[in-house]
């Protein structure tokens, strides 16, 4: 792997790759070059790191970036006959685009008719498929080309999609919300991912969700999230004026955190394209979990149906979870028992993140007191947390049975 550290090496090495001959060797010639990481030592989410970024992007590039520099233009009736991943004539990058677009698929769960919104489509793979699938799609891309390409495509697989020209912004302008919004290799093209995050918000239903595949998000890149400077990324941003961003996974889902998303991880694989993150809002007015869900524990009970059961239990932990993700504010966190069972004994009731590092709030309680089969206790989150957790440790001689835990505003 050679480090390049000059313009003049980089163009030496595109000149190289456009010499390449096939998809094999272009691709085999992407390996074999880099460049440094460059470091930014503020904050990934202020403006002064952001600044970093595009200048790093404008050195490479050789202009400043404008969503513009996306565009790609290309004869859409001859690549509307073999279109990517076809035309590179490598099984193996069919196979793996197949693959990567089937990882997203699965985790749809989106019932016939859904309406879905997917940004970036480009050669429309994801967006044919979508469609095929049943589901109502609206693809918005900023290149024109890949618009007609897309419309030509749907035409001749006998299927409508609602085309848009336009760029990731066009979020904003949303007034009838999606099912899902979908991003298939092409979230980070977005300098402004921040902007759009939050734009999302009022684009998805209440209970929709925002699907991320293929996207290069990996503890293994060397800085919260800028450039990727690996061979293929260096060419797409010097030659072709794209922009090409890296995330780490912390970063990602804290940055989905602060606009208000709770998102999950998908593996399918060891390569980041197998890899499917699923984004949903976080709760605004409040959840409740039934005792039966396994997100809430009981080391000292018996879960028994609909139940826990605590008998006559000292020392230990009767109940605790559900692990919430919650935004922030000030919220009451309540256990609803059973009506008509017994309570008694004393213990602690608490509110705590971070595995239980960080107690946001804690009472004694004598369960014989306990008001309309219920304990509450109010708690304030400053910023948004993940993993929130109620508690109830059994001082002396516990017996309750939980029906529900539930967060709710105060």
């Amino acid at each position: 792997m050679q480090t390049l550290t000059t313009l003049e090496q980089l163009d030496a090495k595109i000149a190289e790759c456009d010499a390449s001959g096939t998809d094999a060797r272009l691709r085999e010639i992407f390996s074999s070059f880099c460049m440094a990481p460059q470091v930014v030592g503020v904050d990934p989410f202020s403006d002064a790191y952001l600044a970093a970024q595009m200048d790093l992007y404008r050195g490479i590039a050789g202009k400043t970036y404008h969503v513009s520099n996306e565009r790609t233009k290309f004869d859409t009736d001859e690549i509307a006959r073999r279109p990517f991943p076809y035309n590179t004539n490598s099984a193996e990058v069919v196979g793996n685009q197949l693959l990567s677009i089937g990882a997203l698929l699965r985790r749809i769960k989106a019932p016939v008719g859904a309406r879905i919104l997917e940004f970036g489509p480009g050669w429309g793979n994801t967006t044919l498929a979508m469609a095929m699938a049943g589901f109502n799609v609206t693809a918005v891309d900023i290149e024109p080309d890949f618009c007609d390409l897309i419309k030509k495509r749907a035409q001749h697989n006998h299927v409508d999609i609602d085309v848009v020209n336009g760029d990731f912004m066009w979020a904003e302008g949303i007034t009838e919300p999606y099912d899902a919004v979908v991003f298939f290799e092409c979230f980070h093209h977005c300098a402004d991912h921040m902007r759009l995050l939050r734009a999302l918000q009022s684009a998805v239903k209440p209970d929709g969700k925002i699907y991320f595949g293929a996207e290069p998000i990996t503890d293994g890149f060397p800085v919260p999230w800028g450039l990727r400077l690996d061979g293929e990324s260096l060419w797409a941003i010097r030659k072709q004026g794209w922009l090409e961003l890296g995330f780490t996974e912390q970063y990602f889902k804290d940055a989905l955190l602060v606009t208000g998303w709770d998102v999950v991880k998908h593996a399918s694989g060891d390569h980041f394209s197998a890899n499917v993150w699923e984004a949903s809002k976080l709760p605004s007015q409040g959840i409740r979990v039934p005792a039966a869900d396994l997100r809430i524990g009981t080391p000292a009970g018996i879960r028994t149906g609909e139940v826990i059961g605590v008998d006559n239990v000292s020392g230990a932990y009767g109940f605790h979870g559900p692990y919430c993700t919650l935004t922030a504010g000030q919220w009451i966190a309540t256990a609803n028992f059973a009506g008509g069972t017994n309570l008694s004994g004393k213990g602690v009731i608490d509110v705590c993140a971070g595995a239980g590092t960080k107690i946001l709030a804690s009472e004694h309680i004598d369960l014989r007191k306990v008001r309309d089969d219920r304990a509450e206790i109010r708690f304030q989150l400053d910023h948004p947390t993940r993993n929130v957790e109620m508690r109830f440790f059994c001082e002396s001689k516990v017996t309750l049975s939980l029906e529900s835990m539930e967060f709710r505003p105060a």
